[in-house]
């Protein structure tokens, strides 16, 4: 029964996600590559971890364009590297992408139809590019977000008429999840359940 209701809300939430992406010009999705999702926890100090930047068209497709991911609220997260990945559809490179410390900025593939590529249609998708974190040990425990926006000096998106819909766009954000590890909980847990247990010895 719980597994049925679990699979029951993940359909909701996916139809009304759906939905959002239908009515927006066009939508920026942060996926992390590790598990094809928005949200990943459990990743070990010291690891990195990849971030995908996907554009989906509209119902005017797109021509393309560039946008920010905004890391600067995670203290202790850091850019190991990061780069845009034009093809296919969206063949052209518009730019410098950027790290400006706190942001990567100008995440871009574009297309200049019919000459240079198709550009999308309606409901298609493509990855703008990457960007791969290192999660140190600074971290700290919660839960985090990183952002995707058009408000660096060179970002927008376009649709497939080349006009610009960013303000009509929606722009989703990815969840990192920093919890203490299982092992040293466990440990405290067992060593607070043992002190208890010693001192019920004591008084008997």
């Amino acid at each position: 029964m719980r597994k049925f209701f679990a699979a029951a809300v993940v359909s909701a939430v996916a139809l009304v996600g759906f939905a959002g992406v239908a009515g927006a010009s066009a939508t920026i999705d942060l996926i992390w590559s590790a598990n094809g999702t928005d949200t990943i926890a459990d990743v070990a100090d010291g690891s990195n971890i990849q971030l995908r930047v996907i554009l989906t068209a509209g119902p005017a497709g797109s021509q393309g364009g560039g946008v920010s991911v905004d890391y600067g609220q995670i203290e202790g997260l850091t850019v190991a590297s990061f780069q845009s990945t034009p093809g296919g559809a969206l063949p052209l490179l518009l730019g410098s992408t950027t790290d400006t410390g706190s942001r990567v900025e100008n995440v871009n593939s574009a297309s200049f139809p019919p000459y240079v590529g198709t550009g999308l249609s309606a409901g298609q998708s493509h990855q703008l590019g990457t960007v791969t974190f290192n999660k140190s040990a600074n971290v700290g425990n919660g839960t985090f977000e990183i952002t995707s926006d058009v408000n660096g000096p060179t970002d927008d998106i376009l649709n497939l008429a080349g006009a610009v819909v960013s303000s009509t766009s929606t722009f989703n954000r990815a969840t990192l999840i920093n919890a203490p590890e299982p092992g040293a909980l466990s440990l405290l847990i067992m060593g607070l359940g043992g002190m208890m247990l010693a001192g019920r010895g004591r008084r008997s």
